[in-house]
């Protein structure tokens, strides 16, 4: 079982970070999920979708990776 918490991915975002903080914890390609978003879109009900997006925009805590701690430690010291 994948033991990853779900957080939006900042580092790597195009809008707010869901669909690649979603592939880090389903541990896939970022572009399938962005795919599947932007598919889902067009499907007879799109409001779902932007609503889930929205939602999970809100909610999803923000995460920044570990590369960008460490730079923001060796720029600090």
């Amino acid at each position: 079982m994948n033991n990853n918490k779900l957080f939006r991915n900042i580092n790597n975002k195009m809008i707010g970070g869901v669909a690649s903080g979603l592939a880090d914890y389903l541990q896939i390609d970022v572009t399938i999920v962005r795919v599947l978003f932007v598919l889902g879109i067009f499907i007879p009900a799109p409001f779902p979708i932007v609503l889930f997006y929205i939602i999970l925009w809100m909610v999803m805590p923000a995460s920044v990776k570990n590369s960008e701690i460490v730079k923001e430690h060796h720029s600090i010291s």
